[in-house]
């Protein structure tokens, strides 16, 4: 009797413990720098049983809040397959609404994340859309992120507010003849390029009555995608080889904008996607 005991212990202590299956979303491997279409490794068929979400970078920038805008850029893959279905890192970046109806199931999401966090997704199909999908997506930059750079005492000065909005107060002084450049952020990014798009934000002030004469901060207006061709002088000339998370000020005199008034920029440089369909950054 005690020998079967013994061989009984022997055998139990043998048994080999049941081991977790790892989740699902861990099977996924994601590369590359925030901004850059990300390199996606899984194994497919990829079993998706329910719709998770985990950070892969952590973003330092402003935190998001409902009713604010996201500027988002994003790769969806086929679970089962393992190819791309949706991919806008090569053109430009997607503005979004942060609320129910505009973001839909990413709404939860958005709400309370940094803008510079890069997030992967596991997401079941949907009567909609009935494919499971892998879904990493960028929450990129709504305003210049770059380090501040003091200007020079003789330009206008730029007060921002928490929006990063900018305030332009022109000085009593003439214009200036020629295009002047002036950087008050200098990022890190990828450099504008004849041959790119550029992902902006921005003011215009008339030097000449103090107004804001256009721009893209007013309530619900956000960041803009334009073909850099085409532009006036003083964008053409003075956004070449800036640098993605930089801000920049402009100051354009009439013959380099409308022939009419000097006019002041003050541009957030967010992304450039180039006009080919190639790689870009919001880096």
């Amino acid at each position: 009797m005690l020998g079967l005991l013994a061989v009984l212990l022997a055998l139990t202590g043998c048994t080999e413990p049941d081991v977790e299956p790892t989740p699902t979303i861990d099977q996924v491997q994601v590369a590359g720098e925030f901004g850059v279409r990300p390199q996606v490794v899984f194994e497919a068929p990829l079993e998706i049983t329910e719709t998770a979400t985990t950070t892969v970078i952590e973003g330092d920038g402003p935190t998001l809040a409902d009713g604010d805008l996201a500027l988002v850029s994003y790769i969806a893959v086929d679970a089962d397959t393992g190819d791309v279905v949706g991919d806008i890192y090569g053109s430009q970046p997607q503005t979004m609404q942060v609320t129910e109806a505009a973001a839909g199931p990413l709404y939860s999401e958005l709400v309370g994340v940094a803008e510079g966090t890069r997030l992967l997704r596991a997401e079941l199909g949907t009567a909609e859309s009935p494919e499971p999908v892998v879904i990493v997506y960028d929450v990129l930059h709504t305003r210049a992120w770059g380090e501040t750079v003091e200007p020079p005492d003789d330009v206008p000065s730029v007060t921002l507010d928490e929006t990063g909005a900018p305030t332009v107060e022109i000085p009593d002084t003439e214009p200036p003849t020629e295009l002047r450049i002036v950087t008050l952020k200098r990022g890190e990014g990828t450099q504008v390029r004849a041959e790119y798009a550029v992902t902006v934000r921005y003011t215009a002030v008339s030097w000449e009555s103090g107004e804001v004469v256009d721009g893209t901060w007013s309530e619900g207006q956000g960041p803009t995608t334009i073909a850099f061709t085409g532009l006036i002088d003083g964008w053409q000339d003075g956004l070449v080889d800036a640098t993605v998370g930089s801000q920049v000020m402009l100051i354009v005199p009439p013959e380099q904008a409308f022939g009419d008034d000097t006019l002041v920029y003050v541009i957030d440089v967010l992304a450039v996607s180039p006009m080919d369909g190639t790689e870009g950054g919001a880096e």
